[in-house]
């Protein structure tokens, strides 16, 4: 069955054009790159193909058909498809629940679980009857971001009902804190500043203020927590290779290249030569 009234639609200040949609349907060609440093925590659902990505931490990462992948906010994501892959991508809004009774924060509070590495979740049967449904409409072209937002919703309704509290809590757990709307933030806007005080002032908190809170949402210190982030994204770029790493070094304000090889040799083990180095070679 197609769409009716296809040129009304199409008209209408709420169609969804572009990567700017909530949800769209995308496809990477064999060997083909993509990237993306996303403003919303990203969902995406490999629907053929496969995927080897990174960020952050996380290099080298594979991504198969039938897995669903969350990309927080804020990460230089970089990917290669080994074969050519189809996905759905889902920016999710600032806030979203489980249910209206049942919130991502309260999985904190009913898993004994400690910190967990990536995790991707299976696309089960009732997931796979939403993403036909789903690719039927946008498909036939409709495209309509109040549509998108309902789907969204029900999506995450699928995810209350049909995934169990420990595999959505490890899926979840790089989102998880006591203060969504803060941590949100916060992954949003580290890779802006370079200082703690920097990140205060975006947030307009006094840094005793901004301090305070994040050491009760995050549980470590805001420097040691951007600390973390900064080696974190230096491991990336010096893994990704598209950068000098004299271009690398600079961007992250070091004064030497003695002093960026002794912040990789300190929190990598290696200086970031042989870390290219042995990337090269694997």
């Amino acid at each position: 069955m197609s769409i009716l009234y296809i040129n009304e639609h199409c008209l209408c200040y709420n169609y969804s054009k572009g990567d700017q949609s909530l949800i769209i349907n995308k496809t990477i060609k064999e060997s083909a790159g993509w990237e993306m440093t996303p403003l919303e925590n990203t969902l995406l659902f490999v629907l053929e193909g496969e995927l080897v990505f990174s960020f952050g931490k996380n290099t080298d990462k594979k991504v198969t058909q039938g897995k669903i992948a969350l990309i927080p906010s804020g990460s230089q994501f970089k990917s290669v498809a080994k074969k050519e892959t189809k996905l759905f991508v889902v920016k999710v809004p600032p806030n979203v629940q489980l249910c209206d009774r049942y919130s991502l924060e309260q999985l904190l509070h009913e898993s004994d679980k400690d910190e967990v590495d990536l995790h991707f979740l299976d696309i089960n049967g009732v997931m796979q009857d939403y993403l036909r449904m789903l690719n039927a409409c946008i498909q036939e072209g409709l495209k309509c971001t109040l549509f998108f937002e309902l789907k969204i919703k029900e999506l995450f309704y699928i995810f209350r009902g049909f995934y169990t509290k420990d595999q959505l809590y490890s899926f979840f757990y790089p989102l998880l804190s006591n203060d969504l709307t803060f941590s949100d933030f916060v992954h949003k806007n580290y890779h802006k500043v370079k200082t703690v005080k920097e990140l205060a002032a975006l947030a307009n908190y006094s840094l005793s203020g901004f301090v305070k809170r994040f050491k009760k949402v995050f549980g470590v210190s805001a420097y040691q927590w951007m600390k973390e982030q900064k080696a974190n994204l230096i491991y990336h770029e010096i893994n990704n290779m598209t950068k000098a790493l004299k271009e690398i070094s600079f961007e992250y304000g070091f004064s030497s290249p003695a002093h960026f090889n002794d912040f990789c040799k300190a929190h990598f083990g290696d200086t970031p030569g042989k870390i290219r180095k042995s990337k090269k070679t694997s």
